[in-house]
């Protein structure tokens, strides 16, 4: 008895993970337990890496609300310029702005490649899911992802949920471009 107590302690622990593992959140790692660590624009900017945040536990799919609403266009809240750093707001750096997001209407682009929306439900005015029929660099490909307001609408976070095609897993964390309109 008191072996198997050992033993279920020593399991608990084990899928606790240690107190650095629950910090590191850098590209392509996941914090085992899946849940998003929380960043601010601030120091989202600041961070070099441009972290990969999971929202969800790995290998599921957020839970969709009954109540989604089919829209014809991204919404305006979502429209704009998103740099995954500092430097991806920077015009005059256009050419190297890697982690750039610019969202319209009815496209979504990004360094290297373009993706066109359908099927757009709204969730929440905060959340919206949509199918995104990507061209870039020669190759065609398909995603699912969910698209996060945070902070007021200074934050936005895609996460892609279905057609991992490229490797993209996870979520991808924009802060608003300032002074920027698109």
């Amino acid at each position: 008895m008191k072996t198997q107590a050992i033993f279920g302690l020593a399991l608990l622990l084990a899928a606790c993970g240690s107190s650095d593992e629950a910090g590191n959140n850098s590209a392509g790692e996941s914090s085992g337990g899946g849940a998003a660590v929380e960043q601010t624009p601030a120091n989202l900017m600041e961070d070099p890496t441009n972290s990969v945040v999971p929202l969800t536990p790995p290998g599921s799919s957020p839970t969709p609300m009954a109540s989604a609403t089919p829209v014809a266009a991204l919404p305006d809240a979502y429209r704009g310029r998103w740099g995954m750093t500092v430097a991806d707001c920077n015009p005059a750096k256009a050419d190297v702005a890697k982690g750039l997001m610019v969202v319209a209407a009815d496209r979504l682009t990004f360094y290297e490649s373009r993706a066109t929306p359908a099927n757009i439900r709204l969730d929440t005015p905060a959340r919206l899911t949509t199918d995104l029929n990507f061209s870039g660099e020669g190759q065609t490909w398909t995603q699912t992802a969910t698209m996060t307001l945070l902070d007021d609408g200074k934050t936005l976070v895609r996460e892609v949920t279905k057609g991992d095609d490229l490797g993209m897993k996870g979520a991808q964390r924009y802060s608003r471009c300032p002074g920027a309109v698109s």
